[in-house]
C-alpha cells in the first residue's frame, strides 16, 4: 500500500488505499484495534485487586485499554479523512506552498530498509505499468535511495563496506 501512495497518485486512488486500511471486515486498522481488544481482554481476566499499591497487570490493562480506544479514534479520523481526499484536486500544487506543513513519513519502504541494491534512475513513466510506476517511484523517493544518489561511484568504491547507522531510541 505505502508504494501505491506516491504524492501523483490519484485522489481516488488514495481514498481507496485508506478505505482498505479501515475497511471494517478486512482492514488491517480494524484487525489491529481487534487485536488490542483481544491482548487487553486476556489481561482482563488476569487481574488481581490483592495489593492496592502494586498491580502491574492493570497498568498494562489500562495502556492496552488506552491504546484501544486510540485505535477507534484512528479509525473514526481516516474515515473522515478518505471523504475529505477524494475531493481533493489530482493537481499538484506549487512547491512553496508544501514548506508550510511538516512531511510525516519517517519510515522507509521494506524494500530500502532489507537492502534490494542500488535503484537505477527511473525510465519514462509511458511504460504503461501504472503498478511498476507507483513502485519505482517510491523507491527512487525513498530517503536511502537519495543517499544512495548522492554517492559518487569513485568515492564507493574506495570505501570499505558500511554499516547502516544507529537507529535512534524510541520514545514513550
Amino acid at each position: 500500500m505505502i508504494a501505491r501512495l506516491t504524492e501523483t497518485a490519484t485522489p481516488d486512488e488514495v481514498a481507496g488505499i485508506i478505505e482498505e486500511v479501515n475497511g471494517a471486515l478486512v482492514g488491517a486498522l480494524p484487525q489491529l484495534t481487534e487485536l488490542v481488544a483481544a491482548a487487553a481482554d486476556w489481561t482482563r481476566v488476569r487481574l488481581a485487586f490483592d495489593d492496592p499499591n502494586h498491580n502491574p497487570t492493570f497498568e498494562t490493562w489500562t495502556r492496552l485499554a488506552a491504546a484501544h480506544g486510540m485505535l477507534r479514534d484512528v479509525q473514526e479520523q481516516l474515515e473522515i479523512a478518505e471523504d475529505g481526499i477524494a475531493a481533493r484536486p489530482s493537481e499538484l500544487t506549487d512547491p512553496r506552498h508544501h514548506e508550510m506543513v511538516n512531511v510525516l513519513r519517517t519510515r522507509e519502504l521494506l524494500s530500502d530498509v532489507l537492502g534490494a541494491g542500488p535503484v537505477a534512475p527511473a525510465p519514462p513513466a509511458a511504460d504503461g505499468n501504472a503498478e511498476a510506476n507507483r513502485q519505482r517511484a517510491a523507491r527512487t523517493s525513498s530517503p536511502k535511495a537519495a543517499a544512495q544518489r548522492t554517492t559518487s561511484p569513485a568515492s564507493s568504491a574506495d570505501a570499505a563496506p558500511s554499516t547502516p547507522p544507529p537507529r535512534a531510541p524510541r520514545t514513550r
